[in-house]
């Protein structure tokens, strides 16, 4: 059975205000297709989606058989690619798990949860500080809030903080579907950049040790192994991006859906418990839409056969709202039993920095929810599809 065959339009600015109907089409014709343009295969139900997540017949790592004519490849942006190299998202088997397992021990869950104090102060700041007038949910609150976080953990100096937004929003534009040879180029500087600044605050740390994350990363051991400084660099790097763009557009993502559904935010958090409404406002409106994956061995996906060494990419945000997985997928309900959305994803891959997400968001909501927020415009979106957000969102307290 022949895989049907589309045109994805993940470029169209229609498509990007609004991927759902479209999506919803796509996953009641059909599991699989085959977009013309990228030559992907899209899987498009949960059910799918959660099953290659767990598969050992996928892989994020590209086979060492398989040569790709890629624009972004390692010899046109090597920094970029040595900041990828040791990437969690990128690795598999041994490797990954020993990578893993060090920085696990250097992030652990009482270690996030000592950051709570520090997330309440500085969420109380900024909101104290913007109350009463209108302002940008994103630049005024949620992006200096997300980085300020990460800075903490990590151990990086208060006036860095710029840079790394900088930095992290110029790297990101990499992951998308296509990519522009003016933000390959940006963001092969950025990495640049970003790398050489950690490499030099690793020494600083490696030097004079204190209780952050960068510290502890450079001392952590198992079975008598410590993570390289490439590996280190990585890391750190992995955490920013993932971590601080995820968790600002899942803010900007949140607030929005709320307030184009009608649903009042002050309280909210009194009608319902804010763990369901944060796993609930992920699953509505997923900041990232998708990831990529080989597949290491013919593989039989919903009666459709797989080709070693093929690619497919995981469509979150349609899985999120497969009806035969969440009823009534298209309607935002806080009192769902099944919170098994696909934006974590799953298995060995699941996000390493899911506790940390959470419970940024969590002291983030309980303070935004504070207050009856208004949108005082509609926002428009940034124009990717991959990493789904906001260009800016104006509201008032």
């Amino acid at each position: 059975m022949n895989i049907p065959e589309i045109n994805f339009p993940n470029l169209d600015s229609d498509f990007i205000k609004n991927p759902y109907p479209h999506l919803k089409e796509l996953r009641e014709s059909s599991p699989l297709h085959r977009d013309t343009n990228s030559n992907l295969i899209l899987v498009t139900r949960f059910e799918g989606v959660k099953g290659i997540q767990t598969s050992k017949a996928f892989s994020s790592s590209q086979p060492i058989d398989v040569h790709t004519d890629n624009k972004t490849n390692s010899d046109s942006y090597p920094y970029f690619w040595q900041t990828e190299e040791f990437s969690l998202l990128n690795l598999e088997g041994q490797l990954h798990g020993e990578l893993r397992g060090l920085v696990a021990k250097a992030f652990s869950t009482r270690q996030v949860q000592e950051l709570r104090p520090f997330m309440e102060a500085k969420s109380n700041e900024l909101l104290n500080a913007l109350k009463g007038g209108s302002f940008d949910l994103l630049a005024d609150y949620a992006q200096p809030y997300s980085v300020s976080v990460i800075g903490k953990l990590l151990g990086v100096p208060e006036e860095q903080y710029d840079n790394f937004l900088d930095w992290s929003n110029k790297i990101v534009k990499m992951y998308d579907l296509e990519v522009s040879e003016k933000s390959a180029e940006e963001a092969e500087t950025a990495a640049k950049d970003f790398y050489f600044y950690i490499n030099e605050l690793i020494d600083e740390k490696v030097k004079n040790p204190d209780d952050d994350m960068i510290s502890r990363l450079s001392q952590v051991t198992e079975n008598d192994q410590k993570l390289t400084k490439d590996q280190i660099i990585c890391t750190v790097i992995l955490l920013l991006n993932a971590g601080h763009e995820a968790t600002v557009n899942t803010i900007g993502n949140s607030v929005v859906a709320l307030r184009q559904n009608d649903i009042e935010t002050q309280g909210l958090d009194e009608k319902y418990e804010i763990k369901k409404i944060i796993e609930e406002l992920i699953r509505w409106d997923s900041p990232l839409q998708f990831f990529q994956r080989w597949v290491l061995e013919d593989t039989n996906l919903d009666g459709y056969e797989l080709k070693k060494n093929s690619k497919v990419a995981i469509l979150l945000g349609s899985a999120n709202r497969d009806e035969l997985a969440f009823k009534n997928g298209e309607e935002i309900n806080f009192q769902r039993d099944n919170l098994s959305h696909t934006s974590f994803g799953g298995g060995v891959h699941f996000c390493l920095g899911a506790h940390l997400a959470r419970l940024e968001l969590e002291v983030s909501f309980t303070n935004l929810f504070k207050n009856q927020i208004s949108l005082v415009e509609n926002p428009d979106r940034t124009g990717a599809f991959g990493i789904r957000g906001f260009k800016k969102i104006v509201v008032s307290t």
